[in-house]
């Protein structure tokens, strides 16, 4: 009988074993679950095998005040526990989010051709200080041009 095969990182015995192929060249790492974890291989919409042979430590283990969920848990579960969680998780999520979604903020979603909601909601608070800034300045035309936009703008978003 052979042997486990050992973990790629840390020497424990490997449960996870994965192979990439990127231009005819072929990658196999073996991990254990402690390492799997903190490179991201239980989750393959994110996974990358350069990722996890190269991730650092997991930071000290956070833990929300208000529901006691830690970054462990996040970790296990897939999500957050409560809202307070985004304030203390926040920072640490900010490159998954990016990795996932290419934004930091969550800006909805929609068929072809028609912008999300939140996406329009973002230009009208834009177009508001832009046409606030140009009033000050005294850029009536860019104001006007402005005032337009954020009258469109607001009928997309609030049709009558």
């Amino acid at each position: 009988m052979s042997q486990p095969l050992k973990c790629s990182l840390c020497a424990e015995v490997a449960t996870v074993h994965l192979s990439q192929v990127v231009g005819g060249k072929v990658t196999k790492v073996h991990l254990c679950e402690a390492c799997a974890g903190k490179g991201g291989a239980v989750d393959p919409a994110v996974f990358q095998l350069a990722d996890a042979l190269h991730a650092p430590g997991p930071p000290a283990e956070l833990t929300c005040p208000q529901c006691g969920f830690t970054d462990v848990d996040f970790r296990k579960r897939g999500r957050l526990g409560c809202p307070a969680c985004w304030e203390i998780f926040g920072g640490a999520l900010s490159p998954l989010l990016v990795k996932v979604q290419h934004e930091t903020a969550h800006v909805g979603r929609a068929p072809p051709g028609v912008a999300p909601l939140g996406q329009l909601r973002q230009r009208l608070a834009a177009a508001r200080t832009a046409m606030a800034a140009a009033i000050t300045a005294e850029d009536y035309e860019v104001a006007a041009r402005l005032r337009d936009e954020i009258a469109g703008l607001e009928a997309t978003l609030n049709p009558a």
